[in-house]
């Protein structure tokens, strides 16, 4: 995941200072925005997502509400970590989310969106995923509600539509372009041992 993340953030730097200067024009905000970028960059890497190399369509799928849940605790912690950041981010950055439900909405459809994705790679689409990347963008939504409260002079910003391109730019990265650096650089590096 950190691999991948910092790959993909060879990218996302510059594009977000490109963006910085002409759409966001606030270093402050920027700077969170990219630490978000690569973050939603880590999320697709672990998730296993489609790039422009591998998409097959290849349906594993479970459907079955907590099979295998409590068995394979290990995954079902991780799967609430890797989703806590998303609901910590939105409304620390964005007002219109310091509201629970559209946070927890949006972490519903991200994750939804993501194990829909999955049907298309060797990975396997699982209800129970859904539901705890969902606990884990509500726990994310408490801890910035704390952290909001104990820093009143942060503001989040009113204009939401900055998350939908910070995660559509992520996604295009992580699709078009971080594949092939991330080959190259592994190809190095393993030519190096």
């Amino acid at each position: 995941m950190c691999f991948d993340a910092a790959v993909a953030a060879v990218f996302l730097v510059p594009l977000f200072f490109y963006l910085n200067k002409q759409y966001f024009h606030d270093v402050k905000r920027m700077a969170g925005y990219i630490l978000f970028a690569v973050y939603l960059s880590g999320v697709f890497a672990v998730a296993g997502l489609p790039d422009i190399r591998y998409v097959r369509f290849d349906p594993h799928c479970n459907w079955v509400p907590f099979a295998y849940m409590f068995s394979d605790l290990t995954n079902t912690v991780l799967n609430v970590l890797l989703f806590l950041p998303l609901g910590f981010f939105l409304p620390v950055f964005w007002k219109r989310f310091t509201h629970f439900l559209r946070t927890v909405l949006f972490g519903f459809f991200t994750s939804l969106l993501i194990e829909s994705l999955q049907i298309f790679t060797y990975r396997a689409t699982d209800i129970n995923d859904l539901m705890t990347n969902t606990l884990g963008t509500f726990l994310g939504w408490i801890l910035a509600r704390i952290t909001l409260k104990l820093v009143p002079s942060w503001t989040p910003g009113h204009r939401v539509r900055e998350v939908y391109v910070i995660c559509a730019w992520a996604f295009a990265v992580m699709f078009f372009l971080q594949p092939f650096l991330a080959d190259c650089l592994f190809a190095f590096f393993s030519g190096i041992r």
